[in-house]
């Protein structure tokens, strides 16, 4: 029960990573708060937590608007009284080449990818300092890192959410919170259909494609890093290779 008495919000908490995050942590004893548009989904994985004994609040949220961001948040204090672990997972990958991508395309996945997780951090971390404590995970991409074409949006907010946790990283270290980035490769999810259901590799002789549990024991291992000496505004990348 390594997160015993720990409360956890996991955003895109209706599948894919998300899921297996939020049923993970709730089997380790976390009382977890997963947020998702779809209250189909979210229901769904709260019915699964239940029936392992766990403890878990659904909350349909879009992160696009900040008010509701905010709903889910209070929401999260007002049943359990406290914010320890934010993992900020959803996200959105719009395809298709840089010139024929449009603006809505580019506005939603900055609005989704980013201002999302921007919302959250805003909304957490003010209770995480009075707490005295805090643990922030940001879902990454190594496409952040290494740019890949017909992805422009993707990675361009990726880089961008990278960026933005090391800097978070260093402004809250001082009140006991930490931040870091969680990349977990090539997953099996439904953002990553259109590529994994022709490829049976990320890159040929490279990255095989993993399904969303294999993700868990790195999202364990962060969740469980102490707030005032784990490592922080640091990237843990789970790929077999860093390759474009």
């Amino acid at each position: 029960m390594q997160l015993k008495d720990k409360v956890a919000i996991i955003t895109g908490g209706g599948r894919g990573i998300g899921r297996a995050i939020a049923i993970a942590y709730a089997s380790e004893g976390a009382r977890v708060v997963i947020a998702a548009r779809s209250s189909t989904q979210l229901d769904e994985v709260a019915t699964e937590i239940i029936a392992r004994d766990g403890e878990v609040l659904a909350v349909s949220t879009d992160l696009r608007v900040r008010p509701e961001v905010e709903n889910l948040v209070q929401q999260t204090v007002d049943k359990f009284g406290q914010i320890d672990i934010l993992v900020n997972n959803a996200g959105i990958n719009p395809r298709g080449p840089f010139l024929e991508s449009t603006d809505e395309e580019w506005e939603q996945g900055w609005q989704i990818n980013v201002m999302g997780v921007v919302h959250c951090c805003r909304a957490v971390l003010p209770i995480m300092q009075q707490q005295g404590s805090g643990n922030i995970i940001n879902v990454g991409s190594g496409m952040g890192q290494v740019g890949r074409s017909n992805l422009s949006v993707y990675c361009a907010s990726k880089a961008a959410l990278h960026g933005l946790t090391q800097s978070i990283a260093e402004e809250v270290w001082e009140d006991g919170i930490i931040a870091n980035v969680l990349i977990p490769g090539p997953v099996k999810t439904e953002l990553s259909k259109p590529a994994w259901e022709n490829s049976g590799t990320f890159r040929a002789q490279s990255d095989p494609w993993k399904e969303p549990e294999q993700v868990v024991a790195s999202a364990l291992f962060l969740a469980t890093q102490p707030p005032t000496s784990g490592m922080t505004g640091q990237i843990l990348s789970i790929m077999r290779r860093n390759s474009p």
